[in-house]
């Protein structure tokens, strides 16, 4: 297969990468290499499936845009959510006992980390839309998330919900005319909302379609830790919906996961009421974030089945109803 020289320009160049995987796997003492599988998804780090004698193992090569300390944050992230017992892939330790690795080859230089290899396929692979048993156990999986008791270093996250305002005033030339007017009312709305008054805690703030694994055994795995943040929580679950409570072309029904979905998040965190009233906008926020970021990856030349299903997903989103404020509230946005 021809390399898609975009996705290895996030790393220094090599020949070969079964020439880095083989170092990884001395690294690592994962016995001999037998193959290395390329996964061109995501739009930060290089990934890949190392097969070697003694198993299968995911391997993370670190773009060359993070410097070394949020490498570390990066992947250490990913180790916490383990230790606390969330249905995340163990990272591996090397042969020094660290988690992230540094290999020179040649004048190239790669920062690396080994992880399980979850033996199954992502919501995207599966080509389905999730039950409403699984939208629930999803749901679950979020709220375990955001009771990690972590307290991260902030790591910008273009995708994010706090990136929309400068994220659309640096890619709104990329917009079509009728989403940049959509886009614009929901710009001035945010502009004056006050972010800190939700309730903060650790956020993986990317469990979608792709980061979401179903095993052999019907269990659910969040995978890369890549942009989580001490954020607000409410974000979770927005994403969560998002990606999996939203059926392209049905209205009613989206409407409805949406809300089994929140409210199942709810339950588990004990969200506050601050939190049901912010909903709403903050939706719109993170469809408004897919329609820029989809764009603007467009127009540079990225023509992914996850680019298109993004912008997919942020163009029906924004025609939803999404109000999750109890009826007797007053309106606080």
């Amino acid at each position: 297969m021809e390399k898609n020289m975009r996705y290895y320009s996030r790393i220094d160049e090599i020949s070969d990468i079964n020439i880095l995987s083989s170092l990884a796997c001395k690294q690592y003492g994962l016995g001999d290499l037998i193959d290395t599988y390329v996964v061109e998804i995501g739009y930060e780090d290089f990934n890949a499936i190392i097969t070697t004698t003694t198993g299968k193992y995911f391997m993370k090569v670190f773009t060359n845009s993070r410097d070394d300390t949020e490498v570390k944050e990066v992947i250490y992230r990913a180790y916490v959510a383990e230790q606390n017992n969330v249905k995340a892939p163990k990272v591996y330790k090397n042969v020094n006992g660290k988690i992230v690795t540094n290999i020179n080859y040649g004048s190239s230089r790669f920062r690396l980390a080994i992880m399980q290899y979850i033996d199954g396929v992502n919501f995207l692979e599966l080509g389905r839309v999730a039950t409403i048993e699984e939208l629930r156990r999803i749901a679950d999986l979020g709220s375990s998330m955001n009771k990690i008791p972590y307290k991260p270093k902030f790591i910008y996250d273009s995708w994010a919900i706090t990136s929309f305002i400068e994220e659309f005033e640096k890619k709104k030339q990329y917009i079509s005319k009728e989403n940049l007017n959509l886009i614009q009312t929901i710009y001035e709305r945010f502009k004056t909302f006050d972010y800190n008054s939700l309730p903060h805690s650790f956020v993986h703030g990317d469990i979608t379609q792709i980061n979401l694994m179903k095993d052999s055994n019907e269990d659910f795995w969040a995978i890369d830790f890549s942009v989580s943040n001490y954020t607000a929580r409410l974000n979770e679950i927005i994403i969560i919906c998002n990606n999996f409570a939203v059926i392209p072309g049905n209205k009613s029904e989206s409407e409805k996961r949406i809300k089994i979905a929140f409210e199942q998040w709810t339950k588990n965190v004990n969200a506050t009421d601050i939190e049901r009233n912010s909903f709403g906008l903050l939706f719109d926020v993170a469809n408004a974030i897919y329609l820029i970021n989809s764009s603007y990856e467009s127009a540079m030349g990225n023509d992914s089945k996850e680019n298109k299903m993004l912008f997919k997903l942020g163009t029906f989103g924004l025609s939803l109803d999404v109000d999750m404020k109890r009826k007797n509230d007053v309106k606080l946005i």
